[in-house]
């Protein structure tokens, strides 16, 4: 009787994923494979396999060489900025702060604030500013909040009794933190990194509506504009030889960001 319950509620769970599973496959895995064909044909319209030939003409293209390099340096530039501000800020409010909910929900606001409406008051007060400034702000602005969340979450199921047990042998609060908190925070550490790599991808909102214009100055021209101006185009091929660029650069970053968490999260 009890494994005729156990399937059923098996099946149950089974019902209750295949929408999702219907939805991932429909939206994401089928364009995916698609896309992937599209970059080894010379177009839609002639659908002869040209092996490499669409990934070499990207590669040569001087605007997608200038967008993956500003992309890789928004990454860079940006990412560890955000989070060390993120994992700094959440320990501060985590032991200093802790009854304080209104602090939290200050960083936490920029998340429901529309970009539309709050890019005209960065226009104002960076108008006349020129580089990449205003919109590493922005992304910083915006983006703060989810990474704090995470990392507070995370701090919270430390027990206390580890922070006891290291004051009593005479650790300070700096010591504590490399050695107790980064470690035992490192699987949220990393999904914030991760998270953080992603939205820096999804910049391009942001970035359209500050500058508002598909073709903004050469240090503001990332891979979201170059795969958007080629989609208009209806030129799929450098399209899709371009989102496959993007998606080994992204795999590359995840790895690199698995092996670093393993190496450094804390084990019993």
């Amino acid at each position: 009787m009890s494994v005729n319950r156990k399937l059923r509620w098996e099946q149950k769970c089974i019902f209750c994923i295949l929408p999702g599973f219907l939805g991932t496959a429909v939206f994401a895995l089928i364009p995916f494979f698609r896309m992937i064909y599209y970059a080894f044909v010379r177009s839609q319209f002639r659908r002869e396999f040209v092996f490499f030939r669409n990934f070499i003409r990207v590669w040569e293209n001087d605007y997608f060489r200038l967008a993956l390099k500003n992309s890789i340096f928004l990454l860079l530039r940006d990412v560890p900025v955000l989070m060390l501000t993120a994992v700094t800020l959440s320990i501060l409010l985590h032991f200093f702060f802790k009854k304080d909910a209104w602090v939290k929900a200050a960083f936490i606001l920029p998340m429901v604030i529309p970009t539309a409406g709050i890019v005209p008051v960065w226009k104002t007060i960076f108008g006349d500013l020129t580089g990449t400034l205003p919109v590493d702000l922005l992304f910083l602005w915006k983006n703060i909040g989810i990474c704090m969340i995470l990392m507070t979450a995370a701090l919270e199921k430390i027990p206390d009794s580890v922070y006891d047990a290291a004051k009593t042998d005479g650790a300070g609060f700096i010591k504590t933190q490399l050695f107790i908190t980064i470690p035992m925070t490192a699987p949220a550490l990393f999904f914030g990194t991760l998270l953080s790599v992603m939205n820096s991808y999804k910049i391009f909102k942001e970035s359209f509506l500050y500058y508002g214009t598909s073709y903004p100055p050469d240090y503001a021209y990332t891979l979201q504009y170059y795969m958007n101006n080629h989609f208009l185009k209806l030129d799929y091929q450098s399209l899709a030889a371009s989102s496959i660029y993007n998606t080994l650069l992204s795999l590359l970053l995840i790895l690199t960001g698995l092996r670093l968490t393993k190496k450094f999260q804390y084990t019993e």
